[in-house]
């Protein structure tokens, strides 16, 4: 399906997502005061501003080798070519609607490798539950042993009841995992006897996918990646505060990059335009109010680590699209239609 059909199809998503985000960036940007935003951006150690640079690119690494891991049930790939893909998908959030960009790379995955684009999917959709509920359980366990404000007691609920979620769900799945797999084939075999095989394939192959959940290969290591992810984000988020001269002490970073880490991921819960414009803006500057961080500094703050989120994703993910003859029109990459 083309891009273009896909806006026609759900106009009203389309323009409640981009309504938002220029709500947002008037709001957020309507008092700019330009000589303390310029001042704010001179005054940035560029050194450090990379280095968290190159850290959120190495993040991209050990996201790659968790997928790799999550994808082995279905079929080995290197980590090289899931590294591209990850790239390639951050790219096409930055430039497609819906955020495409989840299923821009499940495609190229699938296109490359020969597997339903269904499964990858389905890989996909574990691998962003694994962000979720261990940002709630991370976030809850930051909120309750430093209470910055008064609503982290409510966070701190939510990350704590995701864990014992997680807890009682895993023990509940693999009670049930032989049912759900003789269901599964039940269900396959009768779209086989309809005359629907590539249904079936389809069955089959986002139960693969899915499967993960609670037949993790490595499960631990797994563990270890997703907490290391979170690691490396809040270095970055770190990095990107002292890059600044906001005069905080090394304990005051580390509790503003927390909340700003917290802030950050719950915006992109949000509908927006494309590459998170606004969301994003409103999200740090919401952060940084509740540490009295000179307004018009906190701007500059939030432009440039969306632009240097954009610049190094962006056009890394476009070089690679072109180098493996791919394109951003969907209905080129897209599997075997079903039946």
């Amino acid at each position: 399906m083309r891009i273009v059909e896909l806006v026609k199809e759900h106009p009203w998503k389309f323009i409640i997502s981009i309504a938002v985000s220029l709500g947002l960036v008037y709001y957020s940007f309507k008092d700019l005061e330009w000589e303390p935003f310029w001042q704010a951006v001179l005054s940035i150690n560029y050194w450090i501003l990379a280095a968290g640079g190159l850290l959120l690119i190495f993040s991209n690494v050990v996201r790659a080798a968790r997928w790799k891991i999550l994808l082995s049930p279905q079929k080995t790939i290197g980590s090289k070519h899931l590294f591209e893909a990850t790239m390639m998908g951050y790219m096409g959030n930055n430039v497609l609607p819906f955020r495409l960009g989840e299923v821009l790379r499940a495609m190229v995955v699938s296109k490359r490798h020969d597997l339903k684009v269904s499964g990858v999917g389905a890989s996909i959709i574990v691998e962003r539950g694994l962000d979720m509920f261990s940002f709630l359980i991370l976030a809850g366990i930051y909120a309750t042993l430093v209470p910055t404000f008064e609503s982290a007691r409510l966070l701190a609920m939510l990350g704590l009841g995701a864990l014992l979620m997680i807890i009682i769900l895993g023990f509940w799945v693999n009670r049930q995992h032989e049912k759900f797999k003789v269901r599964i084939e039940t269900w396959s075999q009768g779209f086989i006897d309809a005359g629907h095989p590539k249904r079936a394939e389809h069955l089959v192959s986002i139960f693969k996918g899915l499967e993960t959940i609670w037949h993790m290969p490595k499960p631990f290591q797994v563990i270890l990646q997703t907490g290391f992810l979170w690691l490396l984000y809040f270095l970055v988020t770190f990095l990107g505060l002292a890059a600044f001269d906001f005069g905080l002490g090394v304990m005051d970073l580390w509790k503003v990059s927390s909340i700003l880490l917290v802030f950050t991921t719950l915006s992109l819960s949000i509908p927006a335009a494309p590459g998170y414009v606004g969301t994003y803006h409103g999200a740090v500057l919401a952060a940084l109010m509740i540490f009295n961080i000179d307004n018009d500094a906190a701007k500059a703050f939030a432009i440039v680590m969306h632009l240097m989120n954009y610049l190094l994703y962006t056009p890394l993910g476009a070089w690679y699209l072109m180098k493996a003859g791919l394109t951003l029109d969907l209905a080129k990459s897209q599997d075997d239609p079903v039946d």
